[in-house]
């Protein structure tokens, strides 16, 4: 569900790009991590990566039921659901490769990251109605929601340094959310239709 939701993302930030840019037949954001072992960048030059870099459970929406009336009429019992928000870093690899290349130039690279931040300005929130394709990507995400996220100078270097390469121009941005429920369900019993109580009652006057 992860890796649906990023490459259904992924494709709208193309299929974006590619009506600002006019040019039709060149993808230019990548689902991919950010460095290589080394140290060197993963992202195809001239383009920009989506990478996730952080899973956080949601907890305040969390479902805590527990049972289910399933279409039989009896009771199935599962454990609570699980959301999830993904941290997504989108990153503009454009290093000024070939000087006599403009597409490969810092400016280029900004330039790009500004559609990326107005597409998600205009439309943040995806839904099998504003957004049919979702369902073929899978049909268990009903919603997403795409929200900027601000963090630290320090939390800027420390990420980048644990990530080990060059600090490229980029965006953090928090979906939410991904809900994992698989229906294994822990037993199941006939729903509780009447309830007697056996003893002595007393009787009050009102």
């Amino acid at each position: 569900m992860i890796h649906t939701s990023l490459s259904f993302l992924t494709n709208q930030l193309n299929q974006y790009l590619k009506l600002k840019t006019g040019t039709p037949d060149v993808d230019r954001v990548f689902l991919t991590s950010i460095a290589t072992e080394t140290g060197g960048i993963m992202i195809p030059d001239k383009s920009l990566g989506v990478s996730l870099i952080n899973i956080e459970e949601e907890r305040v929406y969390k479902d805590q039921r527990t049972a289910y009336m399933n279409k039989e009429g009896n009771v199935e019992y599962y454990n609570p659901e699980i959301n999830l928000n993904l941290y997504v870093l989108i990153s503009a690899n454009f290093q000024d490769n070939d000087e006599i290349d403009t597409s490969d130039d810092y400016v280029e690279g900004l330039k790009q990251l500004s559609f990326i931040i107005s597409f998600f300005q205009a439309k943040n929130v995806f839904t099998r109605e504003n957004s049919p394709s979702l369902i073929s990507y899978d049909p268990n995400i009903s919603k997403l929601v795409v929200e900027l996220y601000s963090y630290s100078f320090e939390q800027l270097y420390n990420f980048w340094s644990v990530v080990g390469a060059k600090y490229l121009p980029s965006v953090l941005y928090k979906i939410r959310l991904i809900t994992f429920q698989e229906r294994e369900f822990q037993q199941s019993s006939a729903p509780i239709e009447q309830v007697s109580v056996n003893g002595k009652s007393k009787g009050y006057d009102y």
